[in-house]
């Protein structure tokens, strides 16, 4: 069971429904819903990034990460029909992503997004200038909410310092190349295997081995558990909410929700996973709300995961056998 959430934790959960909130309520004056949508995907994701100590970190931190985002998701973008360069470009970018440590929290989220973003863009995912720029506004709204937000809170007791991982990093301080070729390599087996039974977005496969696997094996299938139920869990609802209730309601249901998002992040993967899953659906059928909405993807998205938690089981044995015949510190 969750615990009540602590007086920063409730704060930042302000922050999350602010940040999400404003641009969904604007849809119910302008008709730019898959615009709006992706501003507050972008808020969200920024204030993931934020490091909560410092403003100068927090303006690197959000605006540089949002920035290599974009970046990323344009590179895919131009790789569309490039199969080969694609996947060439994916096992690069998610090898860089699989070297920070659990404990370099900013640059081990940083990672992940980027290779998201080109993950998502070259599948074919909305990616235009305008979903750019909405996202990019998105990270500007989440960065000033953040700063205001810093003026009524103590500094994070388990806030980053992105100037002090990246120092890590280059000392050496990394997951190494095993941990590094097994991520992306599973990626694309992952990816794969979504094309091959005609998943409606493949890279829905791809992102769950990204966000799931873990360089530690014990917490890695504790992940796996907490992943599928939540995932379960959180696609179950947001296809009955979709289903049932009109599309008038889902802003302040997604507010609500996001008030929670610090709670969960700090206390329950499996909670984090179901609310988080809830969230991006029902913003996304939003987006789609043009095209009847997506009802299609809500029902992929748990077989997606399975698929991706598949691979990370088997990755995770190859590993474990690995290990005994590479150094330690590879």
């Amino acid at each position: 069971m969750l615990e009540s959430p602590t007086r920063f934790e409730w704060i930042r959960g302000i922050g999350f429904a602010v940040a999400m909130g404003l641009p969904l309520l604007l849809s119910y004056f302008v008709d730019k819903p898959q615009t709006l949508a992706f501003v507050a995907l972008g808020a969200m994701f920024a204030l993931r990034l934020d490091p909560r100590h410092g403003t100068g970190q927090q303006v690197i931190a959000i605006v540089g990460g949002m920035s290599l985002m974009i970046a990323s998701g344009t590179l895919g973008v131009l790789l569309v029909g490039h199969r080969e360069l694609a996947i060439a470009a994916l096992v690069l970018i998610a090898y860089l992503a699989g070297q920070p440590k659990p404990e370099q929290a900013y640059l081990s989220l940083l990672g992940k997004f980027t290779a998201a973003a080109m993950l998502l863009a070259e599948m074919g995912l909305p990616a235009t200038a305008n979903t750019a720029l909405a996202y990019f506004s998105g990270s500007m709204l989440a960065l000033c909410i953040s700063l205001v937000m810093a003026r009524f809170t103590c500094s994070d007791p388990q806030s980053w310092s992105p100037a002090q991982e990246l120092r890590q990093l280059m000392a050496g301080d990394i997951n190494g190349p095993l941990f590094g070729l097994t991520l992306p390599l599973t990626i694309l087996a992952a990816t794969l295997t979504g094309l091959l039974l005609h998943a409606q977005h493949p890279a829905w496969v791809g992102l769950t081995v990204l966000f799931v696997m873990h360089v530690n094996d014990a917490s890695t299938w504790k992940r796996l558990r907490q992943r599928i139920v939540g995932t379960l869990l959180g696609v179950v609802i947001a296809y009955l909410m979709v289903l049932w209730i009109p599309f008038t309601f889902y802003p302040p249901i997604i507010i609500t929700l996001a008030l929670f998002i610090p709670t969960t992040v700090r206390q329950s993967y499996l909670w984090f996973s179901q609310l988080i899953s809830v969230l991006v659906l029902l913003v996304i059928d939003i987006a789609m709300v043009h095209k009847g909405g997506d009802l299609q993807l809500i029902r992929w998205r748990f077989f997606d995961t399975l698929i991706g938690c598949l691979w990370v089981a088997i990755a995770l044995l190859l590993l474990r056998f690995g290990k005994r015949w590479w150094p330690a510190r590879l």
